[in-house]
């Protein structure tokens, strides 16, 4: 009675693997199905890299590289330009940075025709993710 029980639990997980085994699909198949199914999504690009190349095109030589500023010789005479990590950066709304950017102020000149509104809202906001943490 033994053996026949066995025997029968045998033929049972014999059932059960072949079965899994007949439902999962061939791991290397070029089939219809496999055409057919959508194209993964290209990768998604940093959305801020623009900007950051920017950013080290226009704003690197007086701000550093790590936005923190300092003195700078500009035209033979050094200047003190400030660091974007400080407080009163941070305090600054979105729409003063832009304007700022934008307009220019005081050493800093005017970006308006090196950069398009789109390039001055995403160095904005490069500013606020790199160097103030935002």
């Amino acid at each position: 009675m033994k053996l026949i029980l066995l025997a029968l639990m045998c033929v049972a997980i014999a059932l059960v693997l072949s079965a899994c085994t007949e439902t999962a699909p061939p791991a290397n198949t070029n089939t219809a199905r496999t055409a057919a199914s959508p194209a993964a999504p290209a990768a998604t690009p940093d959305p801020l890299a623009r900007a950051q190349a920017n950013f080290t095109k226009n704003c690197e030589p007086c701000h550093g590289p790590n936005g923190e500023g300092g003195p700078v010789k500009v035209d033979n005479k050094t200047i003190k330009v400030p660091s974007l990590k400080a407080d009163h950066a941070i305090k600054h709304t979105d729409d003063q940075i832009a304007k700022m950017i934008t307009n220019g102020e005081e050493a800093m000149p005017a970006f308006k025709d090196k950069m398009s509104a789109q390039e001055i809202s995403d160095m904005v906001k490069f500013v606020r993710t790199h160097f103030q943490g935002k």
